[in-house]
């Protein structure tokens, strides 16, 4: 996964890739510590609605931040 950089130095490119990346894991990390997390929320009766369309608003941004261009 190179961009064309010598040994030993980052490109802008490089520590852009870098960052991008840091950036898609922290966010499917919290998603994720949310997610396992939800069903200890105390929402009363509300909790049988919210919960299902947090999980699927949650699962949604994940299947969109994943690169599934196949490349």
């Amino acid at each position: 996964m190179s961009n064309g950089s010598q040994k030993f130095n980052l490109s802008r490119s490089d520590i852009y890739n870098l960052a991008k990346n840091a950036a898609l894991v922290s966010v499917a990390a919290g998603l994720t510590y949310v997610a396992q997390n939800l069903g200890n929320l105390e929402l009363g009766t509300l909790g049988v609605l919210v919960v299902p369309v947090i999980s699927t608003a949650i699962q949604s941004i994940l299947t969109w931040l994943r690169d599934n261009s196949g490349n």
